[in-house]
């Protein structure tokens, strides 16, 4: 039934997009920035590098010889930005410094982009522009693909995402949009302008960080944002300041980092971020790219880092989506719902790029973080591959696919996993779950709650006294644990 649902609602979803592709294409191109091309691979900032030295050793004792100047510096994680005048040759310095002794390592100061900087896609306003009312308004926000075909809808019934940290590392929020009026205006940091307010600016990519953060909404409703500005207007970002942010994510005790931006260079400053936030726990998601290809980007790639991709509303690859062996996941990417920026005029529309499936992915970690608060992020990459929905509407995947990975994400069955059994909603598996079962069975009682799935002990697809014998075992003689799906 479920596969047949999700048939239905593919195609209904399907026609939908065509009528707001054709709807909204008179006004595409008043909202068409200058879209960057793809960066190429070690662009960098001209006559800046950066160095990471050992615990304990300075930089500054090396500036002299190289007649450098400090532009940022974090002396806390201790490395540091060097401008180089503009007749010394950045690679020459860079051979000297990692020669020195307690250089961790020297690098040019590579350039990111947000991935939608390199794809011609256009954002298509809502221009019913329908009032936020929590949970009902707007439709097309709560009742797209991305809520109904991933589960997160009926997961919500159980895990909202409560008491979970998510950082959005992007270009900022637009805080006086009505989805994050929770949101104080303090909250977070721009490394872009070095201050405390990480609202968005107006650029080719306004908005980006909005709808991002939206979609990690979505999914988790009662999650706490902490949005971390480390691009600008225009969707480019430095490997020093992305570092910086994902180093105060990790200082600020976040539960979860979406990163929706991407590089085909990789930066060692990044990779040891990214690895310092891994040795902390935290769960890391990160969109593929928008490039068509299976060419490794960053920091998708970097170990512990769920890699997302992106599906159109009948399960195929989106066109534009990077697939390959480091893909863990898929998630809806096409013409997704989500928060504009308020400056358009429009507080709502359509999108595409994988930078939008990966926060539906960060969002369904959240809801995971709720039930299970200590499960550390390598642990939350297996959960989510297993948990991935295999079976699509135009058939079956096999993982490890490269162009799904392990399956579409699933919200509903990485709640269900960790909950099935507890039939009474107690918040734990016990002998008064099998009384509950066999009073609904027997005697006409309540059914489980709030899922009616989670009394489906062995996944046969039904409810019966099976799954009665198979908790007792489970709970009396050390038997097989409730299955996950």
């Amino acid at each position: 039934m479920r596969r047949i649902r999700k048939l239905v609602r593919g195609a209904l979803i399907f026609i939908f997009c065509l009528f707001v592709f054709f709807a909204f294409l008179s006004i595409q191109s008043s909202f068409a920035g200058n879209r960057h091309h793809r960066l190429q691979r070690g662009a960098a900032v001209p006559n800046q590098l950066i160095l990471k030295m050992e615990k304990g050793r300075s930089a500054h004792g090396f500036l002299s010889d190289v007649n450098g100047v400090v532009v940022r510096e974090s002396k806390g994680h201790n490395f540091t930005l060097i401008r180089l005048p503009g007749n010394v040759p950045v690679e020459k310095v860079m051979a000297n410094l990692r020669r020195k002794g307690g250089v961790l390592f020297a690098e040019p100061n590579y350039l990111c982009g947000l991935p939608e900087t390199s794809n011609q896609d256009q954002i298509q306003p809502d221009q019913d522009n329908p009032v936020y009312i929590a949970g009902i308004s707007p439709g097309p926000y709560y009742n797209q693909q991305a809520a109904g075909g991933c589960g997160s809808d009926s997961a919500n019934l159980v895990a909202t995402g409560n008491n979970v940290v998510v950082a959005v590392i992007d270009n900022g929020i637009d805080f006086d949009h009505p989805l994050f009026a929770d949101l104080a205006d303090s909250v977070g940091y721009d490394f872009i302008d070095d201050d405390e307010d990480p609202s968005e600016e107006t650029g080719d990519l306004l908005g980006h960080g909005t709808f991002v953060a939206g979609l990690v909404r979505l999914v988790a409703p009662d999650c706490e944002l902490i949005p971390y500005r480390a691009f600008d207007e225009n969707g480019l970002g430095d490997a020093y300041t992305i570092s910086l942010a994902i180093y105060q994510a990790i200082d600020d005790s976040v539960d979860v980092m979406n990163m929706s931006f991407n590089t085909y260079t990789s930066s060692s400053s990044i990779e040891t971020a990214v690895a310092a936030a891994r040795q902390a726990g935290i769960t890391l998601v990160a969109s593929s790219g928008n490039d068509s290809c299976s060419t490794t980007s960053y920091p998708a790639s970097y170990g512990g880092v769920i890699s997302v991709g992106a599906i159109d509303s009948l399960d195929y690859p989106a066109g534009f989506s990077n697939y390959g062996d480091n893909l863990d996941v898929v998630a809806p990417g096409v013409l997704v719902y989500s928060a504009l920026h308020t400056s358009y005029g429009y507080d709502w529309g359509y999108w595409s790029g994988t930078s939008f499936s990966a926060p539906q992915v960060s969002g369904n970690c959240a809801l995971v973080l709720e039930l299970r608060p200590s499960m550390p992020g390598d642990t939350m990459e297996v959960h989510i591959r297993e948990t991935a929905e295999t079976a699509l509407i135009w058939g079956t995947v096999a993982p490890h696919d490269t162009l799904y990975g392990y399956g579409c994400d699933d919200a509903l069955q990485s709640v269900i996993c960790l909950c099935r059994g507890d039939v009474d909603g107690s918040g734990q598996v016990d002998s008064l779950d099998y009384d509950y079962m066999l009073d609904y069975l027997n005697n006409g009682g309540p059914e489980p709650a709030p899922i009616f799935e989670l009394g489906d002990v062995d996944c046969s697809g039904v409810i019966n006294n099976l799954d009665v014998v198979y908790l007792i075992n489970y709970l009396n003689n050390n038997g097989p644990a409730p299955c996950c799906r």
